[in-house]
């Protein structure tokens, strides 16, 4: 991931000296987004240190809810600042325009030469597994995308339409407020407690019964305590006559069951009981 970032870092520079040699302000638009981009990596970097911590007592599922607590801040920080002043200097360019531009062709050389940086990252992001790397995939392709809306709005002012600098600024920002409220909606998804899909429970449950002894499950909760993390609680319903010896021994081959189909449950709380129950539990507050 680092080699990634200084992929990052080398086209900030590239597009902040653009904008100094050429004034165009869709430039300096997609130079912004390449801080958020820096940024949200450098997240990724620090917290994955803070999610490996092991648990304590303050926190006895472990810290992996530390990277969303962060990128939610993050989020929320960038659509209320660079979004809305980009949009609103989109559109001063776009009621005001000026002709006032230098080294346009420079300008454009140096966006297409960044928009090769950036392709080579969602090519070495996409080689490499793990849901980091995906994270990484994605923001190379949209900041690309960034850069190529930058390319034809100065290609146009080179044309003689110099509205389309402020066109291209106010997209650039449009990029970004979407980046970043799907940033926060993701992660704001996981702090509230995010319960995973009915097609998990449904493999948890069709787990469970193949095992001799399980009767049937019911009361199933399950939360996100990481990005790919589970506490999963769940009753069991067994013989009434089952000694604890035997509940016992049930209760790990039943562990061992899920987590070799469902690795991402980390944690899990099985009770038994003689009864059945409806297949989900909501918490009634």
């Amino acid at each position: 991931m680092i080699d990634i970032l200084a992929i990052y870092v080398l086209s900030l520079g590239v597009k902040l000296a653009a904008y100094h040699f050429s004034g165009f302000t869709a430039i300096f638009a997609d130079a912004l987004h390449s801080v958020v981009d820096i940024t949200i990596i450098s997240i990724l970097l620090m917290s994955e240190r803070v999610a490996r911590k092991a648990p304590d007592p303050s926190h006895p599922l472990g810290h992996e809810m530390a990277k969303n607590v962060a990128s939610l801040i993050v989020g929320v920080g960038f659509i209320a600042f660079l979004s809305f002043e980009l949009a609103k200097e989109g559109v001063d360019k776009i009621l005001s325009p000026t002709g006032l531009y230098e080294n346009t062709e420079t300008a454009i050389a140096a966006e297409v030469f960044v928009l090769f940086l950036l392709l080579l990252a969602a090519f070495l992001s996409a080689r490499r597994a793990g849901i980091l790397n995906r994270t990484l995939l994605i923001e190379s392709m949209n900041d690309a995308l960034s850069t190529l809306a930058a390319i034809v709005g100065v290609g146009l002012v080179w044309l003689g339409y110099p509205i389309f600098d402020g066109v291209a600024t106010l997209l650039i920002a449009l990029i970004i407020f979407y980046n970043s409220f799907k940033l926060v909606k993701d992660n704001a998804k996981l702090l509230l407690g995010l319960s995973p899909s009915e097609e998990f429970y449904e493999s948890v449950e069709s787990v469970c019964v193949d095992i001799e002894g399980v009767k049937g499950v019911h009361d199933m909760v399950g939360v996100y305590t990481g990005e790919n993390s589970i506490h999963l609680d769940l009753h069991v319903t067994v013989d009434e006559e089952m000694t604890v010896k035997d509940a016992d021994r049930l209760s790990v081959e039943i562990a061992k069951a899920i987590r070799a189909k469902h690795p991402e449950v980390r944690h899990i709380s099985i009770h038994f009981c003689p009864h059945g129950g409806k297949k989900r539990k909501i918490y009634d507050t």
